[in-house]
């Protein structure tokens, strides 16, 4: 039954290849590009996890702009 799909599928494929390479270009892209997106937030989140309480650490970010003339 699955062969049922793949064979129109593949002719489909062979006679429209620009189609077929653009359609498998975005694809490779987007899930690319979701791993990458995964990655990043897996790292953020993974910080102080070896310590006792990991939970009740917590990060300070401060970026200092100065307004006026110095």
């Amino acid at each position: 039954m699955f062969s049922n799909y793949l064979l129109p599928a593949w002719r489909t494929f062979r006679r429209n290849k620009l189609f077929t390479l653009i359609n498998v270009l975005g694809l490779s892209i987007g899930i690319s590009a979701s791993v990458v997106i995964y990655l990043i937030a897996h790292h953020e989140f993974s910080y102080d996890r070896f310590e006792k309480d990991g939970d009740r650490i917590y990060r300070v970010v401060m970026d200092p702009t100065f307004s006026g003339t110095v």
